[in-house]
């Protein structure tokens, strides 16, 4: 099994670039569209394979993730309603 501070390292690195790229795109930088389409993270070896409960389980990690991906899914949400609120005019009514 992988050591669980790699695996954790893996997804906090991965969420932070993501967040980084959401708010490039919320504020029309140069990113565009952000999405991550595959998180391959079967290659992970542990260095020392007698550290026994320290280890990550597969599941663990897929929980891991998925809730790192909901993370960033509100984090899009919330970055979305700022855009939506920044181009309507105070009343309401779209700024053109």
């Amino acid at each position: 099994k992988p050591s669980k501070l790699c695996v954790q390292a893996v997804i906090l690195a991965v969420v932070a670039h993501l967040r980084r790229a959401l708010e490039e795109s919320c504020r029309g930088t140069r990113w565009g569209r952000c999405r991550l389409r595959v998180l391959d993270m079967t290659g992970l070896q542990d260095d020392d394979a007698d550290r026994g409960p320290e280890g990550m389980s597969l599941w663990s990690g897929t929980v891991a993730l998925a809730k790192a991906c909901i993370e960033v899914s509100k984090h899009q949400n919330e970055c979305l309603k700022r855009g939506s609120k920044r181009r309507k005019g105070p009343s309401g009514a779209s700024a053109a």
